[in-house]
């Protein structure tokens, strides 16, 4: 599969893979839900959702080292669209709308998948059914969640604690065996299963058995010696110091206010510790309000109701969602945004922006225009006919050209570069 063959041709991906093992989270699902009652063994906790998120510790320990190890090449898109996805998994301790939660990591891993799609539409059609069937694991993970769980995990109230319960979710792994002449390839279990089981499936790719290469080895370094030789010692060179990184700063304390005069919404300062920004538009006047989001970093803002207009400026890494406006969407002197209408948007103007990816419903696609400005790398990402995601980039190269018109005056005519027909 598409999935095996980037774990043999990149070594880190397998970090991704490991997330299955090392956590106990998915042995946790099916020991704690009920395939008939739909729902927990155990009852709810009275700290609850507090006592059942250090069982996910594990796997979001393994989430975060499987992040950070994603290396370029062939199989970055497929490391992202895993790591993205994944995160979808925490909908076991979120309250009250596990199924949005859930909704709202699809679009972050198609947003590499897509990358996947155009890449390998005409070649390879195997990496194309790779990015179908990892969302539709998620896409028909909501429906159950919103059927059995629609407000949150459902507990049985004659249980007993969870944690007993989670002591026990996973058999230990079987001890490693002697290796053998000609041992015949296990065959897959029928059903069931557990962490041993699948610690042994994977025992092919452990590195357990290789010997570590020394310094003296590498015949590239100063280090190596040859039989009988006597190694040089090496210099020992200034330590260089652990980057540090830099923590996020706002201009100002976090604003969140509504101004009559002017009927205006101000967001200001604000940053991913205040978790999402909701903004609830007026039924009556809402229509007349103006949503003004600037400074903010890392930050999450959600518009619910239509609006006249939205605008952002000076923004780094933020997530702005709004369901219709009359008027535009702007965005100015901001970094790496991702903007989304659910609705009707008539235009977005993006200007001195760098990095932006902006959603459109399938409604409005044929209604927005867009108008762009000393920006760059500019997405625009909306659903096909068969309500799959594509992506296509806003032009930032043109050819010019000069002439003279009919009456003698002078005359440029501006075509797209040839770099954006393909």
């Amino acid at each position: 599969s598409t999935w095996r063959r980037g774990v043999r041709f990149t070594s880190r991906a397998r970090l991704l893979l490991l997330l299955f093992v090392r956590g106990n989270f998915f042995f946790f699902c099916r020991e704690c839900f009920s395939r008939r009652r739909h729902s927990t063994v155990g009852k709810k906790p009275a700290s609850y959702p507090a006592d059942c998120a250090s069982m996910l510790k594990p796997c979001q320990e393994a989430a975060a080292e499987a992040s950070k190890n994603v290396t370029r090449g062939d199989w970055e898109c497929h490391q992202k669209t895993v790591s993205e996805g994944l995160g979808c998994c925490s909908w076991l301790v979120v309250e009250p709308a596990p199924k949005d939660f859930i909704e709202n990591f699809v679009g972050g891993q198609d947003f590499w998948a897509n990358k996947i799609r155009v890449k390998y539409k005409k070649t390879e059609p195997k990496h194309i059914a790779y990015c179908d069937t990892f969302k539709k694991l998620m896409t028909e993970l909501m429906p159950y969640v919103k059927e059995y769980h629609m407000t949150g995990v459902t507990f049985n109230p004659k249980g007993g604690d969870v944690k007993a319960y989670a002591g026990a979710l996973a058999p230990p792994p079987p001890k490693a065996a002697a290796p053998a002449a000609a041992a015949p390839a296990p065959k897959a279990a029928s059903g069931g299963g557990g962490l041993g089981d699948l610690k042994a499936a994977l025992g092919g790719m452990s590195t357990s058995g290789l010997k570590k290469v020394t310094k003296d080895m590498q015949t590239w370094r100063a280090e190596y010696k040859k039989d009988g030789e006597i190694p040089a010692t090496p210099k020992k060179g200034p330590v260089a110091k652990a980057a540090v990184k830099k923590p996020t700063v706002v201009k100002g304390p976090p604003l969140v206010e509504f101004q009559q005069r002017g009927m205006k919404w101000f967001v200001e300062n604000q940053t991913k510790e205040q978790g999402v920004i909701t903004i609830e538009m007026d039924p009556k006047d809402g229509a007349k309000h103006t949503v003004y989001v600037c400074h903010c970093v890392e930050a999450t803002i959600d518009i619910k109701g239509k609006c006249k207009s939205v605008a952002v400026d000076g923004c780094q890494k933020c997530n702005v969602l709004f369901d219709s406006a009359i008027s535009s969407l702007e965005v100015v002197n901001s970094k790496s945004m991702k903007c989304q209408a659910r609705g009707i948007v008539p235009s977005v103007a993006i200007d001195k922006t760098d990095g932006i990816l902006t959603y459109l419903a399938k409604e409005t696609v044929d209604i927005t225009q867009f108008v762009t400005s000393k920006s760059s790398d500019m997405q625009i990402s909306f659903p096909n006919s068969e309500g799959d995601m594509v992506e296509a980039p806003i032009p930032e190269q043109f050819v010019h050209k000069a002439s003279l018109a009919s009456n003698d005056k002078a005359h440029v005519s501006s075509d797209v570069s040839d770099l954006y027909s393909h």
